[in-house]
């Protein structure tokens, strides 16, 4: 009985430590190049290595480093550990894409996290914002996947996603592209005239 009762504390310290460097990387994310950053996501894993979102982050900042085998690796570990977490999924797709990856593993993330959870506008929102980004770069089947979920997401936060491609500067691409698929024309002509 002490054995089981050490071992809990063992880790439940380790679970802690772990809870801490992943803050200290958190709070980094803003210099995802910084060498601590990577350390202390690094270290968190290594703390906790049942932690998928430990993982996860450690994935993001090496991806952000343009260490793309490493990052793909710690995001093949964290989908080990929770394969049914919707978010997960889209932010390794977001990975994918920003890596330059738009082949068949690119539309299997796209896939899983939307069937997860297809009716979550968090997801919807993430994957509608991923191919406003890369719809271009995309293949029709990921275009596809794209298109439904920016359908989804006009017809919850309408505003919200508007908003969201003229901060990111994709006005043009919105409307020369994708607003005749989604039915957005009278809102592209409607800001020509304002412009």
């Amino acid at each position: 009985m002490l054995a089981v009762a050490t071992l809990l504390a063992l880790l439940n310290l380790s679970s802690l430590a772990a809870a801490g460097y992943a803050a200290a990387a958190n709070r980094q994310l803003d210099r995802p190049d910084s060498p601590k950053a990577l350390a202390a996501a690094r270290i968190a894993t290594q703390l906790a290595p049942w932690s998928a979102k430990h993982h996860a982050l450690h994935g993001w900042l090496l991806a952000e480093n343009r260490r793309a085998d490493e990052s793909l690796a710690a995001y093949g570990q964290a989908l080990r550990l929770a394969p049914a977490d919707a978010l997960l999924w889209a932010e390794y797709a977001q990975v994918l894409a920003r890596l330059g990856r738009f082949d068949g593993t690119l539309t299997d993330a796209l896939q899983r996290a939307a069937a997860l959870s297809p009716n979550s506008p968090i997801i919807q929102r993430t994957l509608a914002e991923i191919g406003l980004s890369y719809y271009l770069r995309g293949d029709q089947t990921q275009r596809d996947l794209w298109l439904d979920s920016m359908r989804a997401t006009l017809v919850r936060e309408r505003r919200l996603f508007l908003g969201h491609v003229l901060t990111r500067g994709q006005r043009h691409l919105f409307c020369d592209e994708l607003a005749p698929k989604l039915g957005e024309e009278a809102w592209c002509q409607a800001l020509s005239k304002n412009l």
